[in-house]
């Protein structure tokens, strides 16, 4: 072998020895390839899903009488073989187990596909139930979510559900019942549209805001909306069924009753101011010092020129009508204590008119049961003419009593003086007739709806598509929190349901909050509903 033979194998030898070197020392710092068998390990799961829709359960205005599909109240549709749920109340458990009451139920294939970030069922309704009569309805108690893969026929109610509301919380107003008894035990049916909207939060201050502003606006794009602060005012009934309840709420209050003779008795407070020298006729001054005090105070406005301005126009009548009437409540004080001018004479009066009283109230309500049996011989739900309306108002108002009686008072600033004030009470006094609740159950009743007067109707309707402090009925995505923010980015914890307090459905829950349900997503997988959580946050 020639020299430069030698030269060329010992060069590539050296080649292939710092190559292997290299190979060695990149090994050394690389990390470690997966086996083969590695590639088929699980995947660590999410921390959570961030979704991008929320569904909100839009009232339809007016209801289309169209097959079931989602609904607030009413009655639930589901299989025979589905129980009506129950549960034994952690807050009252000596009342047993009891049914729970019907809020909604949801149409799955109405759900957009992307809620819940993809998870959740898509077929079938989901129903909520929850007992209304708890003060802190945050246990499985307290609710339960079904998911049913068919309507059933509507299911009446089981014999024993209760009231929606046993007068235990604040919240409901049932005055036009007569009885706890008669206060319902569902609420009325009204139909939802499911509007998908994005699921977007906003920082506002130290809270997190989800619904824009005036949401309604754009739920219901070009339609009329009224403040949720303006309720309509209350109408006077129109069918016989309005005058029940004006009657039954007369029946509710009934007026003052009978006293005994220990509540007749006069205090000794009273009775030793009355017996001072000269304290009788010092009321009557008292009042013609203020009187004159007013008198000078209004001058300009009771002697001046007619203004040329509305506004002050108005001012001054309703200061020439505040002076008329205070020259009228002096004058009838004048009559009264000339007529009972010595302590004793005051003291036998107001036994007496105590009694008189009594004894009016108790007929009075004998004369309402008279009236509310003549207006049960006429079909409840069938227009009342005005004119038979009117002469029963005005029977109420003119069943009258008229008396004297004593409040304690300050004056120049020593407390425990005498005043003297009359009084009429009616049985109109007591009449608590709630016709608005009387309007909504008409109005989604396909039969009825006709009874409504137009001119009712334009004032609800726009009352109706307002939202509750600007709250919505919600699925999915962020909740609208009163006492707790939306937590923005991923979540484990999902929106099953958010209902709200809603003027339209006679919901307040709790001091006019609302209920939230959540499912962990995992929970939601395999639909396990059991698992839900609810939590009520109010004011």
């Amino acid at each position: 072998m020639s020299w430069w033979q030698i030269l060329l194998v010992c060069a590539v030898a050296f080649v292939v020895w710092d190559f292997r070197r290299f190979l060695r020392a990149r090994a050394a710092t690389s990390p470690p390839r997966l086996a083969p068998a590695d590639y088929d390990a699980p995947i660590p799961p999410p921390l959570g899903i961030s979704e991008s829709v929320s569904v909100v359960l839009r009232r339809q205005i007016p209801p289309r009488f169209e097959a079931p599909r989602s609904w607030l109240g009413g009655l639930p549709m589901m299989p025979d073989h589905v129980a009506w749920p129950r549960s034994v109340s952690s807050e009252y458990p000596d009342r047993g187990e009891r049914p729970l009451h019907f809020v909604a139920q949801i149409a799955c294939a109405d759900l957009p596909a992307e809620l819940w970030g993809g998870l959740g069922p898509r077929q079938g309704w989901l129903l909520l139930f929850i007992d209304p009569n708890q003060g802190a309805p945050e246990g499985p108690d307290a609710f339960r979510i079904l998911h049913v893969d068919a309507l059933g026929s509507e299911r009446q109610p089981p014999a024993d559900l209760g009231p929606v509301h046993d007068g235990v919380y604040s919240g409901f107003d049932y005055d036009y019942c007569r009885t706890a008894d008669e206060v319902p035990r569902r609420w009325r049916r009204w139909p939802v549209d499911l509007v998908g909207v994005p699921n977007e939060a906003r920082i506002e201050g130290q809270r997190t805001r989800v619904a824009p502003e005036n949401f309604a606006s754009l739920l219901y794009p070009r339609q009329p909306i009224v403040s949720d602060r303006e309720q309509p005012a209350e109408p006077e009934p129109f069918t016989w069924r309005g005058a029940l309840q004006v009657l039954d709420s007369i029946a509710r209050t009934h007026g003052p009753s009978a006293k005994s003779p220990d509540e007749l008795r006069i205090p000794d407070w009273l009775v030793e101011r009355l017996g001072q020298p000269g304290y009788i006729g010092s009321i009557l001054a008292t009042i013609e010092v203020d009187d004159a005090n007013w008198t000078t105070m209004s001058r300009a406005d009771l002697d001046g020129p007619e203004p040329d301005d509305e506004a002050t126009r108005l001012r001054v009548a309703q200061t020439r009508r505040a002076t008329e009437n205070r020259k009228a409540r002096r004058e009838a004080l004048a009559a009264f204590l000339a007529g009972h001018p010595t302590p004793e004479s005051i003291v036998d009066y107001l036994r007496r008119s105590g009694r008189e009283l009594g004894a009016w109230s108790a007929a009075m309500r004998e004369r309402v049961a008279g009236e509310r049996s003549a207006v049960l011989a006429h079909d409840l739900d069938s227009p009342i003419p005005d004119g038979a309306w009117q002469a029963l108002k005005a029977r109420l108002q003119q069943d009258a009593f008229r008396f004297w009686n004593y409040s304690s008072t300050d004056r120049d600033g020593e407390r425990g003086h005498v005043a003297f004030y009359e009084h009429e009470i009616s049985a109109w006094s007591f009449q608590r007739g709630h016709i608005r609740e009387l309007v909504a159950d008409y109005y989604v009743d396909e039969a009825k709806r006709a009874l409504i007067p137009r001119a009712v109707l334009s004032e609800f309707e726009p009352h109706w598509r307002s939202l509750y402090h600007n709250r919505p009925h919600r699925i999915g995505g962020y909740h609208d929190g009163l006492q707790s923010d939306a937590q923005i980015g991923p979540t484990r914890k999902l929106l099953l349901f958010q209902i709200a307090s809603d003027d339209a459905m006679h919901w307040s829950w709790g001091d006019a909050g609302a209920y939230y349900v959540f499912i962990d997503m995992d929970t939601l997988k395999t639909m396990d509903f059991s698992q839900a959580t609810i939590t009520l946050e109010c004011y």
